[in-house]
């Protein structure tokens, strides 16, 4: 049953996705290259809204399931309609200013912590402490810095894609491992497969963008399963986290190394590092497979040694991340391409 459901979510995503296409005149806007841009030709944008409204329904379908708490589930399809619904606008350029949109941001946050919570507890190396309010605080952060991160580095076909779906689909396998009930896993099922649908018109070259609609959703979506997740296990929230480096590494990097350079960190560029491979390959599936390559032979182990409890969480972090950030960092993230 649960093969045929998530089969089933894949097919509906596609079949929506094609028509956006086929209707992009009427459905979606266009993205009009410009020296910014990683693209060449016109290409539809808004794409997002198949996972979004697929992901949704299979959300509250798995409401029906008592074994996950509805309360849960709920809250994950409530800030994602609002962080989507802040995209669409902005994709429409019908909101305009970083602050309005941060406000959509912090408010589906807010409702996941409320919702689902952040851990009372955290491991950081050999000891645990009480998070308490500074907990909740660090998670509305958190929260909002992933869904923005997913905007920034929705910036070549099919990346953002490529990286929801091992997210989602590594994390499903490594909360089962920890808690021995695939029910835990099913929301991360459920947005891998409907993300795959959209991904097969996003590849490059791409017949269409997912736009803010959708970058901002699976952020936040990704950021809502993790906490789902540590909910269950705290430890966990540490395996997600290790398992979206590639993206928080060039994204972070990139942010700080522009306001150093006094940029404004919302405005069009393409300083990083992803967008520098794909400008010396000339290719953005080499760009895409190469980071679907470091996420499996390099972070997925050490995700699951933290899992198995073999490595703390905040060491696997750092086994992790110091690799990821020299690497962003000689490959020039946050310089403009002319200085790299």
């Amino acid at each position: 049953i649960a093969l045929i459901f998530a089969t089933a979510l894949f097919l509906v995503s596609a079949i929506a996705t094609r028509q956006l296409v086929a209707n992009s005149h009427r459905l979606s806007t266009l993205d009009i290259p410009n020296e910014r841009s990683s693209h060449l030709t016109p290409t539809p944008r808004g794409g997002g809204l198949s996972f979004v409204a697929t992901s949704i329904v299979g959300f509250l379908l798995l409401t029906l399931n008592s074994t996950i708490d509805r309360a849960d589930l709920l809250a994950l399809c409530c800030a994602g309609i609002i962080v989507a619904i802040a995209g669409h606008l902005d994709d429409r350029q019908k909101i305009s200013g970083a602050t309005i949109r941060l406000g959509f941001h912090a408010l589906g946050a807010i409702i996941l912590i409320v919702g689902i919570g952040f851990p009372s507890q955290i491991s950081l190396f050999d000891r645990t402490i009480d998070t308490g309010i500074i907990g909740s605080i660090l998670g509305v952060l958190y929260l909002v810095w992933l869904l923005n991160l997913f905007n920034f580095m929705d910036g070549t076909d099919g990346i953002a894609a490529i990286e929801a779906i091992f997210v989602c689909i590594a994390g499903a396998i490594l909360n089962y491992h920890v808690l021995s009930d695939i029910n835990f896993s099913a929301p991360s099922i459920i947005l891998a497969t409907s993300t795959f649908g959209f991904l097969l018109y996003n590849w490059a070259p791409a017949k269409i963008f997912m736009g803010d609609i959708g970058s901002g959703y699976l952020g936040i979506a990704i950021g809502g399963l993790s906490l789902v997740a540590a909910k269950q296990q705290h430890e966990l929230l540490w395996v997600w986290i290790i398992l979206l480096g590639v993206f928080v590494s060039d994204a972070t990097v990139t942010l700080i190394r522009r306001l150093l350079q006094k940029q404004k960190p919302h405005v069009a560029h393409r300083s990083h590092a992803y967008q520098h491979l794909a400008i010396r390959f000339g290719s953005h599936a080499k760009v895409s497979l190469l980071v679907l390559a470091v996420n499996v032979v390099w972070l997925l182990p050490i995700a699951f040694l933290v899992a198995d409890k073999q490595l703390s969480g905040t060491t696997g972090v750092v086994v992790a991340y110091v690799p990821l950030l020299l690497t962003v960092l000689a490959l020039g993230a946050g310089k403009d391409s002319a200085t790299n």
